[in-house]
């Protein structure tokens, strides 16, 4: 049986000195393996081809027997890596916070140890009669954090 960090490790050799980045690789128990992979411009069949064939060339399927699956991750999958986090920037992401708290926010920051969000929300305030639209800035650190997806806007 392959093992996921093999297959992760000639992915990285694979897309070395290109845009594309390594999201996620997955090895089921009867060897069925799902690489995913993306890149700020967006990712092509192309992109997928390739991938697929250089993983082909170095892992003899006639050997190991394995099913492979190249894609890129799906609009409503969770972000993984910080490229992702970088690829949403500024964009809308719905954040599901450890303590059950659910946000939708826009994406301003993101660094390896926490990010930035900016949302508004109606909240009472002093001297006004009815809650208000008041404007949030606020960081998170991952640990913090359960998930964060990119939401889309139907306009």
């Amino acid at each position: 049986m392959i093992s996921a960090s093999s297959i992760a490790q000639e992915v990285e050799k694979l897309i070395a000195g290109s845009s594309m980045f390594l999201v996620d690789v997955r090895v089921s128990s009867s060897n069925e393996i799902e690489v995913v992979v993306d890149k700020p411009e967006g990712l092509n069949v192309e992109d997928c081809a390739a991938i697929s064939r250089g993983i082909e060339a170095a892992f003899d399927r006639e050997k190991e027997d394995y099913e492979l699956t190249v894609g890129s991750p799906g609009l409503g999958e969770p972000l993984r890596v910080l490229p992702q986090y970088l690829k949403a920037m500024g964009k809308e992401v719905e954040i599901l916070l450890k303590s059950g708290e659910k946000l939708t926010a826009t994406l301003t920051g993101a660094t390896a140890e926490k990010l930035e969000v900016e949302y508004t929300r109606m909240e009472a305030v002093d001297g006004k009669k009815r809650k208000q639209l008041v404007a949030h800035v606020q960081e998170l650190t991952y640990d913090e954090v359960k998930w964060v997806k990119q939401t889309l806007k139907w306009r």
